[in-house]
């Protein structure tokens, strides 16, 4: 029973990776409370998470050092509770402001670990069962949470902010099921010519993961940025039907976990591709639709895409280098992630204005590009899959407890 209750903790810490734009609909209504502040300001309350999010999410692996793995989550679980009800208790923009980038903070010390400690645990299915039910959490728990911060918006745009509590009994259940020391690797005689290993070395194939990384996120994004304006650009539909499709997404990366089991026992190597591939059908999808169906498709694809490319990505992490350079190394890749999220609105415009077409059906052409480029590259590297494994690896694997 235990065993099962710390598995839960684990897949749970998932929900919080992408837990900071749950309460994005609240954006209209406190544009209209803070009536004196710049729109774009409010705004940027649901980006900036993301600062926080690259600036820690590496420096967690320090702080894991200092004080361990365990009570670098639980810090970062706090913070979270902390910066997410802060909103519902003040109507001091600065300070709300603040809490948001506290969001970024606490997401950034346990977003690595979410993912690392299920590849550092558990070893072949039962790891690849693992990281598909955290996509399953990931994707269900957006929804879930978004929702309750929508029922809440009922009462006014504060209360949505209660939702955050939902930190406070997964912290309880870190705090009780998580075991002490969880995370560090153990001596091992055998891995003697090994124990001189820098944890926090980057070697040059998770460098390459971390680009790969860095242009999905980049032109994935786009959907956010784009979407509703295509949607109704075209008139086949309305804002709300586009809030509608995109809310979809959570459905499909929980499809997407389950269809990344799948992938990894079949087509392993070709895991990546194959999730890029997905998100070269939709991006084409939505390039040439001018319908709520066939967009909604375009819709679904992308969050099977989504799910099956970032449980991936960190799966390879454990494959490409040493059991102790996990973490950072999966870290980074998140980062880069990240990063690339961030500065995608940017990249849309540099290539409207590059190409000078700014409709929506264009940049999601040029999407469609990039990912069929990302595709071809992915498969290339799948037939060579075998050749770029870490040997020496094995003997830092540490089993579930």
């Amino acid at each position: 029973m235990r065993k099962t209750f710390m598995r839960l903790s684990l897949l749970l810490l998932s929900i919080f990776t992408v837990s900071a734009g749950a309460t994005a609909a609240t954006i209209p209504m406190m544009i209209r409370s803070f009536s004196n502040i710049n729109p774009t300001l409010i705004e940027l309350l649901m980006t900036v998470p993301s600062l926080g999010i690259i600036i820690f999410t590496p420096l967690s692996n320090f702080f894991a050092d200092r004080f361990g793995v365990k009570n670098t989550i639980l810090t970062g679980l706090v913070v979270i509770l902390i910066s997410g009800i802060t909103p519902a208790l003040t109507t001091n923009f600065s300070l709300i402001f603040a809490s948001r980038i506290g969001i970024g903070i606490g997401t950034g010390l346990l977003a690595s670990f979410a993912q690392s400690l299920i590849i550092f645990l558990y070893d072949g299915e039962e790891q690849q069962h693992m990281m598909g039910l955290s996509s399953v959490f990931q994707g269900l728990g957006m929804f879930v949470i978004t929702y309750f911060a929508g029922v809440l918006m009922n009462f006014n745009w504060q209360t949505a902010y209660w939702v955050y509590l939902i930190a406070l009994p997964i912290a309880l259940m870190v705090a009780w099921f998580i075991p002490k020391g969880v995370g560090k690797v153990e001596s091992n005689p055998a891995a003697t010519t090994q124990s001189n290993i820098n944890s926090k070395h980057v070697d040059g194939k998770i460098w390459g993961l971390a680009a790969f990384a860095f242009l999905f996120n980049v032109t994935f994004a786009f959907i956010t940025i784009k979407f509703a304006t295509l949607v109704v650009s075209r008139h086949y539909g309305t804002v709300m039907d586009a809030s509608t499709l995109l809310g979809m997404m959570s459905f499909a990366m929980a499809a997407g976990g389950f269809i990344f089991m799948y992938i990894q026992k079949h087509w392993k190597a070709y895991s990546m591709a194959i999730a890029l591939g997905f998100a070269t059908i939709a991006f084409f999808i939505l390039t040439v639709s001018h319908s709520l169906i066939l967009s909604g498709i375009g819709v679904i694809f992308v969050g099977i895409a989504v799910a099956v490319f970032m449980a991936s990505m960190v799966t390879s992490v454990s494959y490409l280098t040493s059991a102790q350079q996990v973490p950072f190394s999966t870290s980074v890749a998140i980062t880069c992630a990240n990063v690339g999220t961030l500065v995608s609105p940017y990249v849309a415009q540099m290539i409207s204005q590059l190409f000078g077409n700014q409709t929506p059906s264009f940049t999601f052409m040029v999407g469609a590009v990039i990912f069929l480029v990302l595709t071809i590259l992915a498969s290339l590297i799948g037939v060579n899959y075998g050749k770029l494994a870490y040997t020496q690896s094995a003997p830092f694997k540490q089993k579930a407890i």
